[in-house]
C-alpha cells in the first residue's frame, strides 16, 4: 500500500497538471474545443474507446473482488467482458460517448478516494471534492447523456466563454500542482 501522503501529493500534482493542460488547450484552441464538444456526444470512436476502458476496468475489478459463492464465475470474466462490450456498443450506440465518459468518471473516483482517505493534510479535501464532482457528473452523464451537449452549449457557447474557462482551469491547475509539489517535498 502506497503512503497516503505520497499518494495525495502525486494526485494533487497529477490533477494540477491535467488542469494546466486543459487550460492551455482552452486558451490556445477555443474554436476547436467548441467544435469537439459539439461533436463528442455523437462520436463513435471516443464512445468505443471509453467503453473499452470501462469494460476492461470493471472486468479487472470483478476478477479481483471476493465474490463468495459466485467465485465460479471468475474464469468466464474475459468472455463476459467481451460480450458485455459488444452489447454496450450495439445497444447503447445513441449518445454512447457521454454515457461512457460518465462511467469512466465514476470508476476514476474510487482509487482517488481510497488513496487519500488516510492522508493527514487538509489538501485531501480538494481531491475528495474533485472525486465527488466526478461522481455527480458521471451519474448525470450516464442517466442524462443529452445534458453533455446542453452544458457544453451553456458553458462553451462562445470563444470568450471557453477562454474564461481556460483561465479558470489554468489557475486551478496551477494551485493544485503547487500544492502537490509542495506536498511531495
Amino acid at each position: 500500500m502506497l503512503d497516503p501522503n505520497l499518494f495525495l501529493g502525486r494526485a494533487l500534482a497529477g490533477l494540477g497538471a491535467l488542469g494546466l493542460v486543459a487550460g492551455v488547450l482552452a486558451l490556445r484552441f477555443p474554436d476547436a474545443l467548441r467544435a469537439g464538444l459539439k461533436a463528442f456526444p455523437r462520436s463513435r470512436a471516443p464512445g468505443w474507446i471509453l467503453a473499452a476502458v470501462g469494460t476492461v476496468w470493471v472486468a479487472w475489478v470483478v476478477s479481483h473482488a471476493a465474490l463468495g459463492r459466485f467465485d465460479v464465475v471468475k474464469p468466464f470474466i474475459p468472455i463476459l467482458a467481451i460480450v458485455g462490450y459488444a452489447a454496450i456498443v450495439f445497444f447503447l450506440d445513441e449518445l454512447l460517448a457521454p454515457r461512457m465518459l460518465g462511467g469512466v468518471l465514476l470508476l476514476l473516483a474510487n482509487p482517488l478516494l481510497n488513496g487519500v482517505r488516510w492522508a493527514d493534510s487538509a489538501w485531501r479535501f480538494a481531491v475528495i471534492l474533485i472525486a465527488y464532482a466526478w461522481v455527480v457528473a458521471g451519474c448525470a452523464l450516464m442517466l442524462h447523456p443529452w445534458a453533455f451537449r446542453r452544458l457544453g452549449e451553456k458553458f462553451a457557447g462562445s470563444a470568450g466563454a471557453v477562454r474564461a474557462l481556460g483561465w479558470a482551469k489554468l489557475a486551478g491547475g496551477a494551485l493544485l500542482l503547487a500544492a502537490g509539489l509542495g506536498h511531495l517535498r
